[in-house]
């Protein structure tokens, strides 16, 4: 661990770590062990808000889907299921207890995290106009501003996306295919 560094972690990793995953794989839980060993160490973790934008609405998708699960397994026929399998988490699902719930659950995670954060949305001067002009068909919006994030601040990413592929800048992955392609 080495605290002269800046890491940033990506969502997926954030996924991992307030996903509550009952039965964690090998690199889930390499994931896991790298952000408790940064709160152990006292290392910030250096973030922007779009990150925990992307972590909410997976948590609250994944949330969603169990929904729709224990509704279908209570369903009285096939003609029910799919009905239930056509909901919106729009329109079904937000209003209900069961939403309530895993938001106030995913809030609760996030803001244990939040002494430990450092949100570099202030601090970062994002040139959008460079930004969209410079963005590639091969990556999308927000892993090339974390990209650009990295050269300018010297940031490294710890991620476990297979297309956060950038040269130039240090990552950090337990991804078998950013291993074997990097």
């Amino acid at each position: 661990m080495d605290g002269s560094r800046k890491y940033f972690l990506d969502s997926n990793v954030w996924i991992f770590t307030l996903g509550a995953i009952v039965n964690p794989k090998p690199r889930e839980t390499a994931y896991l062990s790298f952000a408790e060993n940064l709160l152990q160490h006292g290392i910030k973790i250096q973030t922007h808000t779009l990150v925990f934008s992307e972590v909410f609405n997976a948590l609250l998708r994944n949330a969603f889907d169990d929904f729709k699960s224990q509704l279908k397994a209570k369903a009285l026929d096939e003609a029910e299921r799919k009905k239930i399998e056509a909901y919106s988490l729009k329109k079904h699902f937000r209003g209900t207890k069961e939403y309530q719930i895993a938001l106030e659950r995913i809030k609760s995670d996030v803001q244990a995290y939040i002494p430990s954060l450092e949100f570099l949305d202030k601090s970062y001067d994002l040139d959008f106009e460079y930004i969209s002009k410079s963005l590639t068909t091969s990556s999308d919006f927000n892993d090339y501003l974390y990209y650009e994030m990295a050269l300018d601040l010297g940031l490294t990413i710890v991620t476990d996306d297979g297309d956060f592929n950038f040269s130039d800048i240090e990552i950090l992955t337990e991804n078998h295919w950013l291993l074997k392609h990097s």
